[in-house]
């Protein structure tokens, strides 16, 4: 299987189940796991684009520490997708708002915590590898998305 494969699969896991967890590391070293709504874009497609508040904690994690780690996953568990890549925080406000109307109505929670937009930012994940379980079938894939050097 290639990258572009495994994205698809990935694009298609997400359409159904709607979300995914972002796990990131604290300043103290402890893992945190957060349901988020990703997004890939038709022109980025090696990277995972979501938004958050510059003042949530995983803001905070991710600079400290931007090696990160998104899991996505069909509703009867048949495929579960993990993606390790690099997040940027990204002040872009067309990217913002290209990110924003993709998501579209998957934000409704978003909103309702977070109610000051002028505190969007966006997190990019530059995707390095990509982990793809099938475990009805006992299935391990692991996809590289850099070029070996």
């Amino acid at each position: 299987m290639d990258k572009s494969e495994l994205i698809t699969i990935a694009k298609d896991v997400l359409s159904d189940s709607k979300a995914a967890i972002l796990s990131t590391v604290g300043k103290d070293g402890v893992p945190a796991m957060r349901w988020m709504s990703p997004v890939f874009l038709r022109d980025f497609e090696d990277s995972i684009y979501a938004v958050t508040s510059i003042v949530f904690n995983k803001t905070s994690d991710i600079k400290q520490n931007n090696k990160i780690q998104w899991m996505i996953q069909s509703k009867d568990l048949n495929r579960i997708i993990n993606f390790n890549g690099e997040v940027s925080l990204v002040e872009d406000v067309a990217l913002r708002s290209e990110v924003i109307e993709k998501l579209g109505p998957k934000l409704q929670v978003f909103w309702t915590i977070n109610k000051d937009t002028s505190n969007l930012i966006v997190l990019e994940t530059r995707i390095t590898t990509g982990v793809i379980f099938l475990p009805v079938k006992g299935q391990k894939e692991i996809v590289s998305f850099r070029a070996e050097v």
